[in-house]
């Protein structure tokens, strides 16, 4: 996977337990969508970039259908958080239109901006393997570790930390209350602060993006 800007060499993966509730969002706004094939679920925190990728690999097949979402992030600002629900209701829009299409849709194969819902992004379209990049990458001698820990590990850890806090309960007990779906009857005005995805809604597809 690799960045929209060139100055993007560092960076700290999405924590595990996001990537976790990523993928059960997605699971849960497409059923049964993934029964015969895999969710791969990629994040990358650069110090100006936020980098997603949602991977769909259908069953025996080598090529996977790679939605990726890239938008801009300041430190001075602290809006990583909202870069990555942007990133995700892109993404999932991406996929909507992907299976409604049943795959018959011209997406970018390269970085194209679009004002998503106010926000500018970057979205592209690629069928790298994941799993057989990772294992070139490992016969090549480059360990995925030395990749994500190019930039210092408490530097990196303090990073994550930092742009993706993680909630806690009274009890001072990690939730999901960052990801936490919304009552049925609760109006349908955009929230901001969590991704529409997460509220058990498909992001309805954006014409023009592709």
């Amino acid at each position: 996977m690799k960045p929209r800007l060139i100055t993007s060499k560092k960076w700290t993966p999405f924590p595990k337990d996001y990537v976790s509730q990523i993928e059960q969002a997605f699971s849960d706004a497409f059923p049964g969508q993934f029964k015969d094939s895999k969710l791969i679920i990629e994040g990358r925190i650069y110090p100006e970039e936020i980098l997603l990728r949602v991977g769909h690999l259908e069953k025996g097949r080598l090529v996977q259908n790679n939605f990726e979402v890239s938008a801009n992030y300041s430190q001075k600002k602290q809006d990583a958080v909202t870069c990555i629900y942007q990133c995700i209701d892109a993404a999932a829009s991406l996929m909507n239109e992907f299976i409604e299409s049943q795959g018959e849709v011209e997406f970018p194969r390269s970085w194209k901006d679009y004002d998503f819902d106010g926000t500018m992004i970057w979205v592209q379209y690629t069928t790298e393997n994941t799993h057989l990049e990772s294992e070139a990458n490992r016969l090549l001698g480059v360990e995925e570790a030395a990749l994500v820990h190019e930039e210092d590990s408490e530097d990196a850890l303090a990073l994550s930390e930092e742009v993706l806090p993680r909630p806690e309960s009274e009890d001072g007990d990690e939730t999901e209350e960052a990801f936490e779906t919304e009552d049925d009857n609760e109006e349908d005005d955009v929230d901001l602060s969590k991704p529409s995805l997460f509220s058990g809604k498909k992001k309805q597809k954006k014409e023009d993006m592709h």
